[in-house]
């Protein structure tokens, strides 16, 4: 079989190179089948030989502009290790779905036009505390985007992704960023999750170092990349203590959800307004992180554990179950 080489033209257009050479550029479109497989529809062509449509098989992965490439395997005609570099933005995401958007010209007329390119798959944090974007491929397989742009939580306790791209021939930067809309959770020591969709295992399982926590906050260090470079970041909240459920860190979201993060501790009492607190998980296992916080606080329940400890009864609360003393 006579082997085509695929390239792409500076209007993300595809062109086919044939073994004798020639160049022609095709009018069309890209867009994802099932599994994430690349298609370019072919809006016309005068080359009886180049089908409406052209189905490639291969690798998905981004430079560090945010531009697609595509990275052909060993099959039917195509060049393996052949690559296509689509110019693209990344636009926005959900807990399943990464989009990126591609501008190209309109045939005779010349026009700019852009469409969009909507990768389904699941969120994971990589060794090095990378955002990735894991797509299914064809045949069971599977392919990760690795974003290497810079990674933060805002003041809403969301992780918010930029990346800054630099003009061709420019000296001026664009500033891309989505913003990922989960919850968090510590079950583990030295791990913090941030959760986008439970059921199909959505969520990034960070690696990190616990600092201190206070009366409004949960700080941590984390390293992200390859030289692990270490940055702080903080989950802003309110301490409350539940006869029920134990010691809670309430969360508040931009879309106006609470959520209840539930602890076990173990508790000590400075004697005087201060109570430490020993976070556990709900399995009753030490998360290595110590809240200091004062009883006035609790209103009124900080007293009943200064009472206890006084009477030197063992004092802890444990997750999801209530009080002990």
């Amino acid at each position: 079989m006579v082997k085509v080489r695929y390239e792409i033209d500076p209007h993300n257009r595809l062109a086919v190179v044939g073994f004798n050479k020639f160049r022609t550029v095709v009018d069309g479109e890209f867009e994802l089948g099932g599994k994430n497989s690349l298609i370019y529809h072919v809006k016309k062509s005068d080359n009886i030989d180049i089908p409406q449509q052209i189905k490639f098989r291969g690798s998905w992965s981004l430079d560090k502009d945010h531009n697609l490439i595509f990275t052909f395997d060993k099959w039917n005609n195509q060049v393996q290790g052949n690559r296509l570099i689509l110019k693209s933005d990344l636009v926005s995401a959900t807990e399943n779905e990464l989009v990126f958007s591609v501008e190209t010209k309109e045939g005779a007329s010349n026009r700019t036009c852009s469409y969009l390119l909507k990768f389904s798959g699941i969120w994971q944090a990589d060794k090095y505390n990378r955002l990735t974007f894991n797509i299914e491929k064809e045949e069971g397989q599977s392919n990760a985007l690795t974003l290497q742009g810079v990674w933060s939580v805002n003041k809403q306790n969301e992780i918010v992704y930029s990346y800054v791209r630099t003009l061709k021939g420019k000296k001026e930067k664009i500033e891309n960023g989505i913003i990922l809309r989960g919850y968090w959770e510590i079950s583990e020591k030295n791990r913090v999750a941030y959760v986008l969709n439970e059921n199909i295992g959505s969520q990034f399982d960070f690696k990190v170092s616990f600092q201190k926590a206070e009366k409004n906050f949960l700080k941590y260090s984390i390293g992200v990349g390859y030289a692990s470079k270490q940055k702080t970041t903080t989950l802003f909240g309110t301490w409350k203590l539940d006869k029920d459920l134990g010691l809670i860190f309430e969360i508040e979201y931009s879309d106006d959800r609470i959520q209840e993060m539930v602890f076990g501790a173990d508790c000590k009492w400075d004697g005087g307004y201060a109570l430490e607190l020993r976070l556990k998980n709900k399995l009753n296992k030490d998360l290595g992180v110590s809240v200091n916080l004062s009883k006035k606080l609790f209103d009124g329940q900080g007293e009943a554990f200064v009472k206890a400890l006084a009477s030197e009864k063992e004092v802890s609360i444990v997750g999801g179950v209530g009080f002990k003393w």
